[in-house]
């Protein structure tokens, strides 16, 4: 694809200004595109001081916007390399991840690639935990090999990274086997690079794997269903926590699994995805094959293919749920155009009509809504009513400046939302019925079954590594002097610091009363110091983070701070 180095685009602003005037503008291609994706520091510095300086902040118009999102549509600059670009090539690269990571990347594209157009790409991840770095570029080269005749044929570009960070440790037994998972940010940063170098269409990603790559591809859509197109698990494990998989809408997912397979836990587990999604109303397609087992199945890629054609990404659902879940990894706080200040939130958003939004919102203090007009009219007035309560009534301004941070914040030149509307939950008794009967609605139906191999072992994996958070402490009520910022929040009066531990080295005391960890607060029947462990152990990295600890100590506010990670792997005695 060409992409001009500069294309002024008139647009047409009302400023008041004592005597009303009307005022033209001109917002720069070449601005837009520098600030989205900057060749280096400096360059996206010039162009955040061009926009910021500019009249973009309000006032644009829906013609306004359909010009900035057609430079937008284009896409980031495809890097000239020639070498790299020949067709039905193997190509590699290795990309370096946030953490100081590297992995190695595979790539094949169609034999009549050319940048002038984008292709859809299918990210294929392979199975595992392997035993060496060796076996798992080996893997990777596999899963090219095997999309390989189908997406030549369909024209679909295949990337697969070798997961050299997933490879077991030593100490592998019955009851062990410590590993890393491949993490979402890792992902990422992986489909990121291969859309730096290769046209890919940002509408047309599905991301596949066979047996532990499968299951990555059901967590990272059940974490981040506003990313794929859809997903293709092969030999997976599935599951069967509908909490889980309620997140993966509207993401629609073909399945093929072998009735054979004894590499997993039980053919129980993808036949429970099946029929929860089933239930659930999800797109679908799962075939099980009597007299296969554990394998790949190429010979139906072609018709998965086929199947993929007329499923483009679903960009702003008018229905959007946000539901916490079990998982190994966490739902994103932002799911499509919805944002849950809290890790915990429960949250429903619906659009009911062009000017009408209503929101059912648990476990935290606030939404944020994230609007343009393909979800309402923005040219009228907005009602938005959460639990039951309307909290706004108004008109809302387009932002183009609001709409480019939005998207270069996402990485995603296709999500543009040139409105934030933040909205405190009410903390009203009648707010607090409408959330508790949400939460009551989506109470599981279907039994729970054992959990997966793939993620029981890399869970014991990460509680070796952090099996405390290094403080014990016991649900109470706020103090009196707090002033809430949720429904239902509580606080933890800390009853032991474990000595030496990260908590200690905060300054954490017993008997301080502890408001918030990491700006989570805590919630009334969620477990305290036990729910805390649980997200925390998911969110940690090798690195360390800094975590804000609010405690309340002797009638007065205290902020401590402190750097928490994951440990060293830990075998249990023998």
């Amino acid at each position: 694809m060409t992409h001009p180095t500069h294309r002024p685009v008139l647009l047409l602003f009302s400023l008041l200004l004592g005597p009303a005037s009307i005022a033209h503008a001109q917002l720069d291609e070449q601005v837009v595109r520098a600030y989205l994706w900057p060749q280096n520091d400096v360059e996206f510095e010039r162009a955040a001081d061009a926009l910021r300086a500019g009249p973009w902040t309000t006032a644009a118009t829906r013609a306004d916007m359909h010009d900035l999102e057609e430079i937008m549509r284009s896409g980031p600059p495809v890097a000239p390399d020639p070498i790299s670009t020949l067709g039905d090539a193997l190509n590699g690269m290795v990309v370096s991840t946030f953490g100081g990571r590297t992995v190695p990347v595979w790539v094949r594209l169609p034999s009549d690639y050319t940048p002038a157009r984008q292709w859809p790409l299918m990210f294929a991840m392979h199975g595992g935990p392997p035993g060496s770095v060796e076996g798992a570029t080996r893997s990777a080269m596999r899963m090219i090999d095997v999309w390989s005749d189908a997406a030549e044929t369909a024209g679909w570009i295949v990337a697969s990274p070798a997961m050299v960070d997933v490879v077991s440790r030593d100490g592998r037994t019955q009851d062990r086997l410590p590993y890393e998972i491949f993490q979402p940010e890792e992902a990422r940063e992986v489909l990121n690079a291969v859309r730096a170098r290769f046209n890919v269409n940002p509408d047309r990603v599905v991301s596949t794997g066979i047996s532990l790559g499968s299951n990555f591809s059901i967590a990272y859509a059940a974490a981040y269903p506003d990313w794929f197109s859809a997903i293709v698990p092969v030999s997976t494990e599935g599951d069967s926590r509908e909490h889980l998989l309620r997140s993966l809408s509207p993401v629609p997912v073909y399945v093929l699994e072998g009735s054979q397979d004894r590499n997993i836990r039980g053919v129980s587990g993808p036949r429970a995805l099946n029929d929860i999604l089933t239930a659930l109303g999800n797109d679908l397609v799962y075939r099980e094959f009597g007299d296969r087992a554990h394998e790949g199945f190429s010979e139906h890629y072609p018709d998965v293919l086929r199947w993929l054609d007329s499923r483009p990404r679903a960009l702003d659902p008018t229905h959007v749920l946000r539901v916490p879940h079990a998982g190994i990894t966490g739902v994103s706080r932002r799911v499509h155009w919805v944002e849950s200040r809290d890790r915990q939130g429960l949250v429903r958003a619906r659009v009911t009509s062009p000017t009408e939004i209503r929101v059912t919102a648990r476990w935290t203090g606030s939404v944020r809504l994230h609007l343009n007009d393909r979800l309402v009219d923005l040219d009228r007035p907005i009602t938005v009513h959460v639990n039951g309560q309307q909290v706004f009534a108004g008109a809302l301004e387009r932002s183009m400046l609001t709409a480019l941070e939005g998207a270069r914040s996402l990485g995603d030149e296709r999500r543009v939302y040139p409105v934030a509307l933040n909205l405190d939950v009410p903390r009203t008794l009648a707010s607090i019925r409408a959330a508790t009967a949400l939460s009551t609605e989506l109470e599981p139906t279907h039994p729970e079954g054992a959990l997966s191999f793939w993620e029981m072992y890399a869970v014991r994996a990460l509680e070796e590594r952090f099996d405390r958070v290094g403080f014990s402490g016991e649900v109470i009520s706020l103090p009196t002097g707090v002033q809430p910022t949720a429904p239902e929040q509580v606080a933890v009066r800390i009853t032991d610091v474990d000595a030496g531990s990260a908590a200690a080295e905060t300054g954490l005391r017993s008997g301080d009363v502890m408001l918030s960890f990491g700006g989570e607060p805590f919630f009334r029947g969620r477990g305290g110091v036990t729910r805390l462990h649980h997200w925390l152990l998911r969110e940690l990295r090798t690195n360390a983070r800094e975590y804000e600890l609010a405690v309340w100590r002797e009638g007065r506010s205290v902020m401590l701070r402190g750097d928490f990670e994951l440990g060293p792997y830990r075998p249990p005695p023998p």
